[in-house]
């Protein structure tokens, strides 16, 4: 598991990678809309220039249609009068995308033509346009849906205008615009490369395309949602955004005619698809980068968290260091001890009295080094923490041959304990190496012929320095104080000072010793407190919490 020290920092980077995750999605979806935006007034921008190029060119046919019909009343020409027909053909090359004109007489066969003399002479009194004009009083001129020529021309757009000399029906005049000149005059001009252009008569048929699609041409496309769907019936525009095309469409103001521009939503979002494709391998490089930070975070967790065990072995085996000399010199008294009595056993065998007193005093020496072997082997164990009931006073009495080693003899070492402490609940072996911690933490603090002091009292764990006769009772807690008149502490080292690593020894000190401590009675359901100010002295309160009372005996506890 990381450390705390790690888990902010990888929260961090969590939350760094999220906001990146949320900012690049919205700024995607945001990218999506605008490009769709863009697409969307594009293809409306163009539906305008085409429709502007269309009510021109119908504008102009118009003009011209007229002109030639006042033409016609003034001169009233003969049938296929050559000057008359020169006329219609110069008028011919200013209108655009218009392949011929002629003029349909009252009986419907054509009287003047500019195509003469190849134009088939039959009768076109069944076209829908001759028959408005002819049967139904039309006299406004207008454009009429595509027709097939009979000369085998192809497609082509009707635009009509009545000749008007007198009150009797005399005519119509006719220009013929072809639809493949609609769709060549988009390919030269370049408009629409990226978009699809379709020209409608108001009933729905195909007049022209753009891409050309020729056979197509004079169908009916009733279903498009502008004939089927309620569209504005009135010059103007109407745009769709559709699940894969973006459509404008544009009626004409002088002419039932529609124009269609389209363009596919692969097209629209083509630079948006780039784009997002960019913050997609962004966003797989910051990831890349952070999983390799988390990668290299938890490396250096267990890098430091190795150091950390090396350094508290190296601590252990150091404060294990400090002890031996003493223990050994100990150790030393008590074998010349079993030697001196070894010694009066064998010349006093017939006094009994002296015998049996070097035989005791030889058990006691012997208990007494087996005792130190013991609690040597319990601080180097590492083994999981057990609880158990504790006499204070007992294991203080106990340890205290090993306390005084460890506070070494430039130090001297007091213990105070109060009489009648209840029972405890802790491990002991770890309290022996939580309190050796102490102690030699307090002798480095001390300058040397310095007292270090250990008092243990009843107390209830919020106040450290409360004496013990005012304690409520029963009391929470079993104060374990170690106090020393050394150098202190500031504030600042003080809330620091159970930090893991922190430490004010420089290269000597590890910063494991306090921190294990704190370790050891967050445990336990204890406490750590320090008390300390400089060039007073030190006190570190462990509050140790009492025993529950044991259970009432049974029958079966008795047997």
């Amino acid at each position: 598991m990381l450390g705390l020290w790690a888990r902010p920092k990888i929260a961090g980077l969590a939350v760094t990678w999220i906001a990146a995750v949320a900012v690049v999605a919205v700024l995607v979806a945001l990218g999506r809309i605008a490009a769709v935006n863009r697409g969307a007034e594009d293809t409306a921008a163009l539906a305008v220039v085409v429709t502007q190029l269309m009510e021109r060119t119908v504008q102009a046919l118009y003009l011209s249609l007229g002109s030639i019909a006042d033409t016609y009343e003034i001169i009233e020409p003969e049938t296929d009068d050559s000057e008359f027909r020169g006329l219609m053909q110069r008028r011919l090359g200013d209108i655009p995308f218009a392949r011929a004109l002629f003029i349909i007489g009252p009986d419907g066969r054509v009287i003047h033509d500019t195509d003469y003399p190849t134009t088939p002479r039959v009768s076109l009194e069944d076209r829908p346009y001759f028959q408005a004009y002819a049967r139904h009083g039309a006299s406004l001129p207008t454009v009429w849906p595509p027709l097939l020529s009979r000369s085998g021309t192809g497609w082509f757009l009707p635009v009509t205008a009545m000749l008007t000399g007198s009150d009797a029906f005399e005519g119509v005049v006719v220009a013929a615009l072809q639809a493949d000149m609609f769709t060549e005059e988009l390919r030269r001009t370049g408009l629409g490369t990226s978009h699809f252009i379709s020209l409608f008569h108001d009933d729905g048929s195909l007049i022209a395309s753009f891409p050309p699609r020729p056979d197509d041409v004079g169908s009916r496309f009733t279903d498009l949602p502008i004939f089927s769907e309620g569209a504005p019936g009135e010059p103007g525009a109407w745009e769709r955004v559709e699940d894969d095309r973006i459509v404008s469409y544009r009626r004409l103001d002088n002419a039932p005619l529609v124009v269609l521009v389209s363009t596919s939503m692969d097209e629209v979002l083509a630079g948006w698809r780039r784009l997002a494709a960019a913050a997609m391998i962004s966003m797989l490089a910051l990831t890349a980068v952070l999983v390799w930070q988390v990668r290299r975070l938890a490396h250096d967790h267990v890098r430091r968290e190795h150091e950390r065990q090396r350094q508290a072995q190296i601590e252990k085996l150091e404060a294990l260091g400090q002890l031996t000399g003493g223990i050994a010199h100990d150790f030393s008294n008590v074998l010349q001890i079993v030697a001196m009595n070894l010694d009066v056993l064998r010349s006093s065998r017939d006094d009994r009295a002296t015998f049996e007193q070097a035989l005791d005093s030889a058990e006691r020496a012997a208990h007494n080094a087996a005792a130190m072997i013991e609690r040597l082997l319990r601080i180097a164990r590492r083994k999981p923490l057990t609880l158990s009931r504790l006499k204070v006073d007992e294991w203080l009495a106990t340890a205290r041959p090993l306390l005084t080693q460890a506070a070494g003899t430039d130090v001297t070492l007091e213990i105070d304990v109060h009489d009648g402490l209840p029972d405890v609940l802790c491990d002991p072996d770890e309290l022996d190496v939580a309190l050796l911690n102490l102690v030699v933490n307090a002798r480095h603090a001390t300058a040397p012929h310095a007292c270090v002091t250990i008092r243990v009292y009843p107390s209830d764990g919020d106040q450290p320095d409360l004496p013990p006769v005012v304690v409520s009772t029963p009391p929470k807690y079993v104060c374990v104080a170690v106090i020393d008149d050394g150098c202190g502490m500031t504030e600042e080292v003080r809330r620091r000072a159970i930090e893991p690593f922190f430490t004010t020894k420089g290269e000597a000190g590890t910063g494991l010793g306090l921190s294990q401590v704190y370790g050891l009675m967050e445990q336990i359901g204890g406490s750590l407190s320090i008390a300390s100010s400089p060039g007073i002295g030190t006190a570190v309160h462990l509050f140790i919490p009492i025993a529950p009372p044991p259970g009432p005996r049974t029958e079966s506890d008795a047997a």
